[in-house]
């Protein structure tokens, strides 16, 4: 087996295991704001930025994943073989990032309901959240 072979194998592995645990990161706010519906001490603009984060990745993710199948030299491995395994070692960032977008948006979702409800928005937020808010309904 070549040494870029077995960096991409080792490199599909660590990808794994860091998908496993940014998963396990997710779920427990994702529970408890599911459970209480309380987000008072959560941060609109950490979870906008967030979800903008994970959007961007998966984008990286599936354009990272096409642009090394496309440029793969057919000399280096077994052609099939290793667009497997290429694209094998980038599901873990896409994975991961389209699940933990779902479980912040649900967040984030739950966090505007209760800043529009409580009113704590400053009149321009509440105002501009409202709008975008009935264009999206």
């Amino acid at each position: 087996m070549s040494s870029d072979l077995t960096r991409l194998i080792i490199s599909t592995i660590l990808g794994w295991i860091a998908f496993s645990f940014g998963i396990a990161g997710c779920i427990p706010q994702s529970v408890r704001v599911l459970k209480t519906k309380d987000t008072q001490s959560i941060s609109l603009s950490m979870y906008v930025l967030y979800c903008i984060g994970c959007v961007v990745w998966v984008i990286w993710s599936i354009g990272y994943t096409c642009e090394a199948l496309s440029n793969l030299s057919e000399g280096l491995f077994a052609h099939d073989v290793t667009k497997t395994i290429i694209w094998f070692a980038n599901l873990p960032t896409l994975f991961l990032n389209i699940i933990c977008l779902g479980l912040a948006s649900i967040i984030l979702t739950i966090k505007l309901i209760n800043l529009i409800g409580s009113k704590k928005l400053k009149i321009s937020e509440r105002d501009f959240v409202e709008q975008h808010w009935k264009k999206h309904e």
